[in-house]
């Protein structure tokens, strides 16, 4: 079972200022788009990465640890995933599906505010207060790693693709999870083509985005993603490149965001 108490939770937000105050003294700001390279990395070897005088952009981290977080101020880095597996929080989320199979919730406000509302509206089941505890220590955590009074909150039961073609979002960054169904899909940046992003129709993805010999990674039921869009300062035009995967009656999904307010 996932649990994140008080402590766990100090312990986090601790982390997070001492590696953004670690990035902001050693990272350059700037980043050579002439010399990209593209790989996972290891967290464990971020602080010595960060000395590099000539940071390449590196794109993804990934780790099961949540003060992967802190790494998205990293100029390198174009996305932090925290891999986590969701225990017993999958068994309430797999009963929302069945008890309000069109389950939609759209709020702003502080982890309190959106805590509340939650309870209220979502429907009684085993493991309730468990899952509107993650969704609000979810919220804690990105309200504090860019300092939100309030956060945009999304909750959403899909039976369809919202975003079907990749794009990058016009945003500074964004938080994703999947608690049912596929992740959301995304593009190492040597795999995109940039200027097809966007089409509409029933276009192959190799003539929306994707490079002929591009590989779609997704995301996991249970990892939680930062995504920097194109308005993070350092983007340079590069956010990360995604979209929704499929969906549909049978196979739904329960999508969670958060945006900056």
């Amino acid at each position: 079972m996932f649990v994140f108490d008080v402590i766990s939770l100090s312990a986090f937000l601790e982390e997070v200022i001492l590696k953004v105050n670690f990035s902001l003294q050693k990272m350059s700001q700037s980043v050579d788009l002439t010399n990209i390279d593209l790989n996972f990395v290891d967290t464990e070897r971020m602080d010595q990465i960060s000395l590099d005088k000539n940071p390449r952009l590196m794109g993804v981290v990934r780790s099961s640890h949540q003060d992967v977080f802190a790494d998205i101020y990293q100029n390198n880095i174009s996305m932090a995933i925290w891999q986590r597996p969701l225990g017993l929080l999958s068994q309430y989320a797999e009963s929302l599906l069945v008890s309000a199979p069109n389950f939609v919730f759209k709020s702003q406000g502080n982890s309190a505010q959106l805590n509340t509302t939650l309870t209220k509206l979502l429907p009684e089941a085993q493991n309730k207060a468990l899952f509107v505890e993650d969704v609000t220590l979810l919220v804690d955590m990105f309200a504090c790693l860019f300092d939100l009074k309030e956060v945009g909150l999304r909750l959403n039961v899909l039976s369809n693709a919202m975003c079907p073609r990749f794009h990058v979002d016009k945003i500074p960054c964004r938080l994703v999870s999947t608690y049912v169904g596929s992740g959301s899909e995304w593009l190492h940046e040597a795999h995109v083509i940039r200027d097809r992003l966007g089409l509409g129709g029933h276009v192959a993805d190799h003539d929306s985005g994707l490079h002929e010999k591009g590989r779609i990674n997704e995301l996991k039921a249970g990892d939680v993603a930062l995504m920097k869009g194109d308005e993070w300062p350092t983007s340079l035009g590069r956010g990360v490149v995604h979209r929704s995967p499929s969906a549909s009656l049978e196979n739904k999904r329960l999508f969670l965001s958060l945006d900056m307010i």
